[in-house]
């Protein structure tokens, strides 16, 4: 059932209107209401107007990897920024690159990995950058270690 515009409260837009990168027209579209309630809505809260194509830039790389990492049921994470051509999740960042697989280990380990990165066992997701589903050489290892009953 959809809500009739009367329905459609200013706290339910003011929610939709999160940052200046929202438009009005889209907020309009998605809770049915015109264009201007929302710009009303809009002005009220202070926030700037929408430019096509504006963007606010992050200011760290660790705010970058965040904005771009949507968690998903199942402890999973998809990445919703760039993709390389070969399918690999590219973090681009201040003229600087590297493979989303790196940048989540690092914020999420909180160390550089050592080697390639590669999915734990027990993800079964393509392309998942969920953090704790992410090992590197020493994680492989220690794991490895563990499933022999051994400790290195």
């Amino acid at each position: 059932m959809t809500a009739t515009v009367a329905e459609v409260t200013d706290q339910e837009i003011a929610r939709r209107l999160t940052s200046a990168e929202v438009s009005n027209l889209s907020v309009a579209r998605a809770l049915g209401v015109p264009w201007g309630r929302v710009d009303e809505v809009r002005r009220r809260l202070g926030l700037a107007t929408y430019r096509r194509g504006r963007r606010v830039p992050e200011t760290t790389w660790q705010e970058a990897v965040r904005r771009r990492v949507r968690e998903v049921p199942g402890g999973h994470a998809d990445w919703t920024g760039s993709y390389h051509p070969n399918g690999t999740p590219i973090l681009s960042w201040r003229g600087r690159a590297q493979t989303a697989y790196q940048a989540v280990f690092r914020l999420h380990y909180r160390r550089p990995p050592q080697d390639n990165i590669s999915h734990s066992p027990e993800c079964d997701r393509e392309r998942c950058v969920a953090g704790e589903h992410l090992e590197d050489r020493v994680l492989r290892e220690q794991r490895r270690s563990r499933e022999a009953g051994g400790v290195r």
